[in-house]
């Protein structure tokens, strides 16, 4: 007890005195030095030295440990740890200048009034006085109504988010409305999703003809540069049109659609001419391996949804007359992380001060 004392006594004068060149680290045996753990970042802040790093871990709701960089001061915060059964040492990597440590190992009274607070995931602690403290606002945005809460100038654009619901995924979001009081999420596609219904019958696959009766003047394209999504659940909200392009027929993003030709007990000898192509590359996201497609409209029939490997790409034709096929249920975007698979930039709003 008395060697405790002493060690909470000399880190709370370390966390009022520490610089970035003078912490001694010899002090803390329990510090892996020379590696990171890599991945698991939420925040990154500049401290004055690896004590104020292992406070500001402290006082932050879903902190379980740090990296940092003994040469500029940053502070990686983490939201995992080593654990028995789960992440190890073998998990830690090479990183010249680094430390990494458990926050574990740090005494709360190094974080003064907040010790043992209860703020919650994605809040941090801040003293009031020497005893008093409160649960202040978002460590980090995971929604765009939360950027804005951070920085209220924050005007429509690409901003970096980190969802809850994801394990605390990084994602690039464009943030729209944002001089409203809701503003909403929309994901952008580098390479424009297309869809096409076009102009052209051949009912009975006796020779095509313009389109006929009922889908005369519904025929046309589309492109859609940036889907809305709900934000929770990453569910695509496929009847926004806002950053889509239509040439005449208004269609619901991942729908095909033609008015082509009867299918009866299967696909027509001359097919289908109805055709969406889902390409989310470069987003960070893909298509769900069980996402289906069902049929809609009149003698209708799904000719085929091929994907690629990753779900990133999906091609569909079906059609009918009309007819057209389009997500079974919900479409639910699941992550799958690509290292600079595009070129738009983000704006990182960090609300931890």
């Amino acid at each position: 007890m008395v060697y405790l004392g002493a060690l909470v006594l000399f880190l709370l004068y370390d966390v009022n005195n520490s610089t970035k060149v003078c912490t001694k680290q010899s002090n803390y045996h329990f510090l892996h030095r020379g590696v990171k753990l890599p991945g698991k970042d939420f925040v990154r802040v500049t401290t004055e030295g690896v004590v104020t790093c292992a406070r500001t871990c402290l006082i932050t709701g879903m902190c379980k440990s740090f990296n940092f960089n003994t040469n500029n001061g940053q502070c990686e915060l983490n939201y995992a740890t080593l654990t028995a059964g789960g992440l190890n040492v073998s998990h830690l990597v090479a990183a010249a200048g680094f430390v990494f440590s458990d926050i574990s190992h740090w005494p709360q009274k190094l974080s003064g009034a907040c010790a043992y607070h209860n703020c919650i995931v994605n809040t941090y602690c801040k003293a009031l006085d020497n005893k008093k403290s409160i649960c202040s606002r978002y460590v980090i945005p995971t929604s765009c109504a939360e950027v804005k809460a951070c920085e209220p100038s924050s005007t429509d654009g690409e901003y970096w988010l980190r969802l809850l619901n994801f394990d605390l995924y990084r994602t690039r979001i464009y943030c729209h409305n944002m001089s409203t009081a809701n503003p909403v999420e929309f994901l952008t596609l580098p390479t424009p999703n297309y869809g096409v219904f076009p102009n052209v019958s051949n009912m009975n696959c006796n020779g095509e003809t313009p389109l006929v009766g009922n889908c005369v003047g519904t025929s046309g394209e589309v492109w859609y540069n940036k889907i809305r999504v709900a934000i929770e659940t990453m569910d695509v909200v496929r009847s926004d049109t806002t950053f889509a392009v239509f040439t005449n027929l208004q269609a619901d993003y991942a729908q095909a659609m033609d008015c082509y030709s009867i299918h009866n007990n299967g696909v027509s000898p001359c097919g289908t001419k109805g055709e969406f192509i889902v390409n989310l590359l470069g987003t960070g996201w893909v298509t769900k391996a069980d996402q289906q497609w069902k049929t809609g409209g009149w003698m209708s029939v799904i000719e085929s949804v091929t994907r690629d490997d990753t779900g990133s790409v999906v091609r569909i034709k079906c059609g009918g007359l009309a007819g057209f096929c389009h997500p079974d249920g919900p479409m639910i975007l699941k992550p799958y992380p690509e290292e600079g698979a595009s070129s738009i930039q983000g704006t990182e709003v960090r609300c931890l001060q």
